[in-house]
């Protein structure tokens, strides 16, 4: 299958409280996605199903041990789906709030590139 980029989009997700790196990585993820939006697929390249595109997210943030896959590639509504998740982001201090979940003063920042590639192949 011969695939080609069709588009990389960069997201930033924050968790302010809770210190969930899952929480802010699927805020990058939307953050990346609403901003595009994919006509092309249909209106120029043909594609009858969007559940044939290939989306390749990278994760970077602190603790990327701890995000939860699933629920990270959920945030996208179509293709088939991988993730990466890499150390990076950044912490930043807030305040402890215990009655908002905090186990720390720590602020989680994820950043996300969202690539999604696209078979230049005629299907049957």
């Amino acid at each position: 299958m011969s695939l080609k980029k069709f588009i990389v989009e960069i997201g930033q997700g924050i968790d302010q409280h809770g210190q969930d790196p899952t929480k802010a990585a699927r805020k990058a993820v939307a953050d990346a996605i609403s901003r595009s939006c994919l006509c092309g697929l249909v209106e120029i390249i043909g594609l009858k199903d969007l559940n044939q595109i290939e989306v390749e997210v990278l994760i970077a943030c602190p603790y990327p041990e701890k995000v939860r896959t699933e629920e990270v590639l959920e945030v996208i509504p179509f293709g088939r789906k991988r993730l990466e998740v890499i150390e990076g982001g950044m912490i930043a201090r807030g305040i402890y709030q215990p009655e908002l979940g905090d186990k720390s003063d720590e602020i989680l920042v994820a950043n996300a590139a969202v690539t999604v590639w696209v078979s230049m192949e005629k299907e049957g």
